[in-house]
């Protein structure tokens, strides 16, 4: 199963977008920042990449800093994380 993962810089910028994201209908949840990503935020927020392309379009909008925009894999070794932004 594949998903996005927006990694912020701090858990009040997460919550932020959470809240635009929600608004627009959009699923988010937050859940730890994998460790291999882990130098931001401890908390990112989960959505689906069918979201992606507005995701993005409404991250810009509102001018909430992030560190990175990841597609996250679920593999039986652990995770395959790809950044995309």
């Amino acid at each position: 199963m594949k998903y996005g993962l927006i990694v912020f810089y701090s858990y009040q910028h997460g919550l932020m977008a959470e809240k635009v994201l929600k608004r627009h209908n959009i699923a988010a949840e937050f859940i730890p920042t994998p460790r291999s990503i882990s130098e931001g935020c401890s908390h990112s927020l989960k959505f689906g990449l069918e979201s992606l392309k507005l995701v993005q379009n409404l991250l810009q909008r509102i001018n909430v800093p992030y560190k990175g925009i990841y597609e996250v894999e679920k593999i039986p070794a652990g995770y395959k994380i790809v950044k995309i932004v």
